[in-house]
């Protein structure tokens, strides 16, 4: 998908930003969003051409996870999927508790 993307707006710099946030029904969200740009702290994904951005913050709580495009009849979006390092995760999959004993390696 993001292929098409970079075709579709003409633009093969702009990578997909992933980041983990405070908030939603159960404490952490994911936020996504298309940038051109590369924080010091970031950490840069490549797979077949498409990037994937995240910051060493948010990386600790995705550590494992898969990134999707998952279409659905409410709407299609990119979606983490898999987080091993949620616990429980509320019905629309979009925020989630973390389990800070993996994030931390106690378990």
């Amino acid at each position: 998908q993001l292929q098409h993307i970079y075709k579709r707006d003409n633009d093969h710099t702009q990578m997909l930003r992933i980041l983990v946030d405070s908030g939603g029904c159960h404490g952490y969200q994911n936020k996504m969003e298309l940038t051109n740009t590369v924080e010091d702290d970031d950490i840069v994904f490549e797979k077949e051409g498409s990037k994937v951005v995240v910051d060493k913050v948010s990386l600790q709580f995705l550590r494992g996870s898969l990134v999707d495009y998952v279409q659905e009849l409410i709407g299609s979006t990119f979606q983490v999927v898999d987080n091993p390092n949620a616990k429980h995760s509320c019905g629309c999959n979009i925020s989630y508790d973390i389990d800070i004993d993996k994030v931390y390696g106690k378990e």
